[in-house]
């Protein structure tokens, strides 16, 4: 699968596609953020070090009857503008929202 496929029928832009690979029926694609679009979390800044990955499964919309999911690779960054370490924000990924407590 190649980046225009993930643009075009997931909706999600700005990442490499790794690779793919078909396990147990499933289609699963390894993608992380393309490097020149690495910012920091906090103040937007592109002054960032790389401290570190971890990874999000998601899953998409199956292709016919196959389950479709992306495994993405989150870089964790260090700012050098503002000091914050951060997960990178994903686009295509809802932030958590707090409950509120009565």
């Amino acid at each position: 699968m190649n980046s225009s496929l993930l643009y075009h029928g997931f909706g999600v832009k700005g990442q490499d596609v790794l690779k793919s690979e078909y396990k147990g029926g499933s289609i699963i694609v390894h993608i992380q953020t393309k490097e020149h679009l690495l910012r920091c979390g906090k103040c937007g800044s592109t002054q960032v070090i790389k401290k570190g990955t971890m990874e999000r499964l998601f899953r998409t919309a199956p292709i016919g009857l196959k389950p479709v999911y992306l495994l993405a690779k989150v870089q964790r960054l260090e700012c050098k503008k503002c000091g914050s370490i951060r997960q990178e924000k994903l686009p295509y990924a809802e932030q958590k929202k707090a409950i509120p407590v009565d």
